[in-house]
């Protein structure tokens, strides 16, 4: 759980991956993001992390798909039952723990390289920056979701560890736990 982004798309031209990588790396070098370069055969790109955000993959696989190294390394679960096979070229951030600040400016990132070197890029934004360019809305969302931790840390205070539980009893008694906090402040 955390606000996050999740992104999709291709790159226009294999061509234009070099000058990609690099465009990425001086402006993450800028920022204090600490880009690595990935080139293992299968995906060629550039990661980083904004502080307190998980990575951000701008990698690409030789067909030119947008993909996660991650996804590239757990593929056998997209099985096109469970997970739609399609789901190995969507990325997913999580920039909640990173900040508005941090994540406005990936966002500005991403829509200069989406413009510049992307095709049939599309991105969801739980905080809605990328849709609105409105700060007010992005801070209202990353609020809520601050405000969603919060509550769930307060609901498992005093949560004391039952002799011989197993996960199954556990997660029913957070559960009933959760709801019970939940249907008292709703009351």
């Amino acid at each position: 759980m955390g606000l996050s982004i999740h992104y999709a798309g291709y790159l226009r031209d294999i061509k234009l991956l070099d000058q990609l990588i690099k465009e990425v790396k001086d402006i993450c070098e800028t920022l204090g993001w600490a880009p690595q370069t990935i080139d293992d055969g299968e995906i060629k790109g550039v990661c980083f992390a904004p502080k307190g955000s998980e990575p951000v993959f701008l990698t690409f696989d030789q067909n030119r798909h947008l993909l996660s190294p991650i996804n590239i390394m757990t593929k056998e679960i997209y099985d096109g039952i469970q997970l739609d096979k399609d789901l190995i070229f969507t990325t997913s951030t999580k920039t909640q723990y990173a900040g508005p600040d941090a994540h406005i400016a990936l966002i500005r990132l991403l829509k200069h390289i989406a413009a510049k070197y992307l095709n049939d890029f599309a991105l969801t934004d739980e905080g809605y920056y990328w849709e609105s360019g409105d700060e007010n809305i992005l801070l209202n969302q990353f609020k809520k979701y601050n405000t969603a931790v919060a509550n769930f840390c307060k609901a498992l205070e005093g949560l004391s560890a039952v002799p011989g539980e197993t996960y199954g009893s556990l997660a029913d008694r957070l559960e009933a736990l959760i709801r019970k906090k939940i249907d008292a402040k709703t009351e």
